[in-house]
This record gives C-alpha cells, sequence and structure tokens, in this order.
C-alpha cells in the first residue's frame, strides 16, 4: 500500500506531477478535498484524467493535509492497495429520503464486492440536505453484518447555502458517495472522540420529526435556544455551532452530539445534522481550546493500533470557529499519536460518521480519524 499526497490552487497548479504517482485501476483511491468558494472543478477532471483512480471527495470548511490547515484550494491522497480492491458507488437523493438514498449505496457497494470481505467503507454527503443518522442506517442495513462505516458530511465554511460531493467526474449537491475496500489483508481503525461539557438544565425533547427539533419542555426549540445565546442569536444558523446539543436516550450512558444546521423563524424549529429523536434528553454545550486538543488526542489514541499508512481526519466546523487561527493544533496532537510521518487528509465537515462503542454512528462537534492499512502476509 502506497499513499501520495498533493495540492492544487489555481497559481501555482499541482504540486507534483500525477503521472508519476504510483497507481492501479481498480485498486487506488483518490481523496479530494475542496474549498467551496475555488473553482476546483478542472483540478478534479485532470485528477481522474491522469490516475487510474476511484476519485471521490466533497466540499470542506476546511482542507487538512498533514499537519497544516487549509495548505491549498484543492488537497488529495492518492492511495494505491497491493492486493485490495476498491469499488465505489454514487447516488443523487432524488427526493428520497437520506435511508433509502443509504440502502441504494449499500447495495450497490455489496453487489459490486461478489462476496469479497469488506474491510471498510467511508462514505460523503450532501451537507445540507441528507440525514446524516439516517443515511447511516440505510448502509448498514445492506452491507455485511459488522462492516465498520465512516466518512462525513460535506460543508461550506460557516455560510451554510452550498455543499457538493464529487465521485469520478460528476459533481452534485444532493448525492451520496462512497467506496469500499476490499480484502483480508486491510484494516481500518476508528477513533471518535469531542471534548466538550454540557452545562444549564437537562430538557425534555417534547416535539420533534426526524431531524427537526420543534419544542423542549413544550417550548419553543428556537426561541428558547435564542434566550442562550443572547446577543448572537442574529448570527443563527453560524453562531449555533459554538453552542451544540447534545442528546441521549433515557437509558443511554452518553449521548450525541448535535449540530445545527439552519433554522425557521416561522416554526421556531432548528434542522440539526442526525436525529433529534422525540422523548429523548437534550442539553447545551460548551468547550475550550484545551478540551478540543485533548478530544482530538483521545481520537487518535482510539485508532492507533498499527502504523497507518493512511489517516484521514473528519473535524467539525464548530471545532474549527472555536479554535480559530489555532485549529493546526488539533491536527497536530492527532499527528503526535500516530506519528509524524503518517500521511494525513481530511476536511471540516457539517458531520461526523465512525464507529464508536462498537456502533456505527453520526457524530458531531468531534475529531474522527480513520487509519487504514494493508499488511501483505509473508509467503
Amino acid at each position: 500500500m502506497h499513499t501520495s499526497l498533493a495540492t492544487w490552487s489555481p497559481h501555482e497548479g499541482w504540486s507534483k506531477d500525477l503521472r508519476t504517482v504510483p497507481a492501479r485501476p481498480g485498486s487506488t483511491v483518490a481523496l479530494a478535498f475542496s474549498d467551496p468558494t475555488v473553482d476546483t472543478s478542472e483540478a478534479l477532471q485532470q485528477l481522474r484524467a491522469q490516475v487510474p483512480a476511484t476519485v471521490i471527495g466533497c466540499s470542506t470548511a476546511g482542507q487538512i493535509l498533514g499537519p497544516r490547515v487549509d495548505p491549498a484550494p484543492l488537497v488529495v491522497a492518492i492511495t494505491a492497495f497491493d492486493t485490495a480492491r476498491v469499488v465505489g458507488a454514487c447516488t443523487p437523493a432524488g427526493g428520497r429520503t437520506a435511508e433509502d438514498v443509504g440502502a441504494v449505496v449499500g447495495r450497490e457497494l455489496t453487489s459490486a464486492a461478489h462476496g469479497e470481505h469488506i474491510a471498510g467503507v467511508m462514505v460523503f454527503a450532501g451537507g445540507l440536505t441528507i440525514n446524516g443518522s439516517a443515511l447511516v442506517n440505510g448502509l448498514l442495513r445492506h452491507l455485511p453484518p459488522g462492516t465498520p462505516v465512516s466518512g462525513g458530511l460535506a460543508a461550506d465554511g460557516p455560510r451554510f447555502e452550498r455543499t457538493w460531493v464529487h465521485f469520478d467526474g460528476h459533481t452534485g449537491e444532493d448525492c451520496v458517495a462512497a467506496f469500499a475496500v476490499l480484502g483480508q489483508a486491510v484494516s481500518f481503525g476508528h477513533g471518535s472522540q469531542g471534548g466538550w461539557d454540557g452545562f444549564g438544565p437537562r430538557r425534555t425533547i417534547t416535539a420533534s420529526e426526524g431531524n427537526v427539533l420543534y419544542e423542549l419542555d413544550g417550548q419553543p426549540a428556537l426561541a428558547l435556544y435564542k434566550q442562550y445565546l443572547g446577543d448572537r442569536a442574529d448570527e443563527l444558523p453560524s453562531a449555533a455551532l459554538l453552542f451544540p446539543l447534545t442528546v441521549w436516550s433515557e437509558n443511554a450512558s452518553s449521548g450525541l452530539v448535535r449540530t445545527v444546521l439552519s433554522v425557521d423563524e416561522q416554526t421556531q424549529s432548528m434542522t440539526f445534522a442526525g436525529d433529534v429523536p422525540q422523548g429523548w434528553s437534550a442539553r447545551l454545550m460548551w468547550t475550550s481550546l484545551e478540551r478540543l486538543t485533548e478530544g482530538a488526542t483521545e481520537a487518535a489514541q482510539a485508532c492507533h493500533d498499527d502504523p497507518a499508512q493512511l489517516a484521514v481526519a473528519v473535524s467539525c466546523v464548530g471545532r474549527r470557529l472555536v479554535m480559530g487561527a489555532r485549529a493546526e493544533e488539533e491536527v497536530e496532537a492527532v499527528l503526535d499519536v500516530l506519528g509524524r510521518s503518517a500521511p494525513m487528509i481530511g476536511f471540516y465537515s457539517y458531520g461526523e460518521i465512525a464507529p464508536k462503542d462498537g456502533l456505527c454512528s453520526l457524530h458531531n462537534q468531534t475529531m474522527t480519524i480513520t487509519t487504514i492499512s494493508e499488511q501483505i502476509p509473508a509467503p
């Protein structure tokens, strides 16, 4: 397994000659993450034309490459496996529910595997239109039991206007794209941690539908939330990234963090990146720079079993807004655990997907790490 890292910018072009990068048809994946304010479409087409790989990626709230954040408008990791195969799938939502779209992608990947062992799946989806929780549920229904799924929701910085997913020359706003790595020699490692702490009263979700929250303790959710934001209420929805919700069921020992994607003044509702089930509890959260860095370290430690031949970091846009110019500190914290020589790529997202405590699910406000390694057995 060999991973090559590259960047592209409109003024400097590619950082290396793509034609010299090791790649094999059917056994190579190219992860590509783009600044949504820069037109990277031509560069993505060049990547696909010059490298025989499954090209997959999305728009971001910041690109990660090695220890740096935003080193270029387009960052790429090209990974060629020695023995494993790579298969991909992509589909627009087309009016279907996120769970149904996930089911379509899951079926396509399973069919393309032809019975081979699926070592792991990575998925990327439109960040403003796809319910990440439902997407994961649909995927898992049609993948072999125990298949680990990770990835994230595309982003658009703090603007929340337009996100997109790219797959093999096609780009769409309302899409889901995924790839699976097939082979017994490949292992996936995962870690996901937040670093956020609860404050204020614990309230009950008294009215919700899917990922739309209408009432907390019988009160309009948006009006109640604005009371906590104070002067920052005018900055919604981006201000909500600084104060996410954690939600948990009655018998759960730990909660799931949820980030606001949009608000509706007319219905006084809030739309989140994942489900906020009625009857569950909810509580506001806050954090500090030190706590976020600790969370990133813990995420890397959770998946650090073997030397990573590729590490994919997906962190939440809310973490970046809190850390500001110090965002690279959490990326460096990850590499301090994985090793500075570990090839790492990633992006800031509107939602992170990863297994945790044996369950694949959508997370928000976390640093999520996926490591991929291939160990060739001795003859």
